[in-house]
């Protein structure tokens, strides 16, 4: 599934993370994951949808000034609904390891081409990391990653047990290096499927 081209084939909401991995010479790769939406990442929601557009008092947490951690332990965490930041093994935390989401997002139907799980009933939340933010190469590879509220994080760190939107794995491939001659950029896409 992963590959130098995004994946043109229908959106498995299954496989809502998207990253774009670039090397030095501009060439790029596609990498997906698979996240849970947390028991307080499901509240969040419940709380933007059911609060009338007048009213200007945000959630708490507000996901919607997120930041992102990406982790990478030995082996792969085991994802759940009721993870918090407690449960994110080995996130990096090197200096701008942690990043804000993207001016503009998070957004409804994300027009950017290389996010292959846009849709026009999905919301996007989008994170970019430099060449000088976050180097694996040395050490072991990402293989996940966590969305917190950016009030709770201080000098680059979230305070243990803060609430999560999300919490992935990356499954395609499982794991992955970031050098110092990489940039990401990564795309967690959350679709509204109507279940009841």
């Amino acid at each position: 599934m992963w590959g130098r081209k995004p994946n043109k084939i229908s959106i498995n909401p299954a496989l809502n993370i998207c990253v774009v991995k670039t090397d030095k010479d501009g060439n790029k790769t596609w990498l997906y994951g698979k996240n849970q939406v947390t028991d307080d990442g499901d509240i969040y929601y419940a709380t933007r949808a059911g609060t009338a557009p007048s009213v200007t008092t945000a959630p708490d947490p507000d996901f919607f000034s997120a930041a992102c951690v990406l982790q990478n332990p030995s082996s792969a965490d085991t994802i759940a609904k009721a993870d918090t930041y407690s449960n994110v093994s080995s996130p990096i935390t090197t200096s701008g390891a942690v990043q804000n989401v993207e001016t503009g997002f998070p957004k409804v139907n994300d027009t950017t081409t290389e996010n292959t799980g846009k849709d026009v009933d999905a919301v996007t939340y989008k994170f970019t990391w430099t060449t000088s933010q976050i180097d694996t190469s040395s050490g072991n590879p990402i293989t996940g990653g966590s969305i917190v509220d950016q009030a709770d994080v201080t000098s680059g760190v979230p305070a243990a047990g803060s609430k999560l939107l999300t919490h992935w794995n990356f499954v395609s491939p499982s794991s992955f290096h970031k050098t110092n001659t990489d940039t990401l950029t990564l795309y967690v896409n959350h679709t509204m499927s109507g279940q009841a």
